[in-house]
C-alpha cells in the first residue's frame, strides 16, 4: 500500500506546475532545470525559520550541480491560501 504524499511533497508539486516549463524533474526535496536548484520548503505553523545551515545546503547543492539556487517556502494562511516565497539565492563577500 503506497502512502499518500506528504504536505511538503504536494507543496513541491504545486511549485512544478507554476513553473514555465515541463523539463523539470524531481530529485529527493528539491526541482531542478537545466540552470536551476529549487529547494521547496512547507509548513502549516505560523512560520518557518531560514538559517545559515539551510542555506550553505542548498547553495552546496546547487554549486556541486552547477546550477542557480533558489528557496521557495509556502507558508499556509489559512483553509485556501498559501503565502508563496521565492527567493534566488546570492552570496556576497566583503572587499
Amino acid at each position: 500500500m503506497s502512502k499518500p504524499p506528504n504536505k511538503g511533497r504536494r507543496f513541491e508539486k504545486r511549485v512544478q506546475s507554476t513553473l514555465s516549463s515541463g523539463g523539470f524533474w524531481f530529485d529527493k526535496g528539491d526541482l531542478k532545470s537545466e540552470d536551476n536548484y529549487i529547494e521547496c520548503k512547507y509548513t502549516d505553523k505560523k512560520g518557518f525559520r531560514v538559517s545559515i545551515n539551510l542555506l550553505e545546503e542548498i547553495w552546496g547543492q546547487a554549486l556541486s550541480r552547477q546550477k542557480e539556487p533558489h528557496l521557495t517556502i509556502g507558508i499556509k494562511r489559512n483553509e485556501k491560501e498559501v503565502f508563496v516565497l521565492e527567493a534566488r539565492l546570492r552570496l556576497e563577500r566583503k572587499i
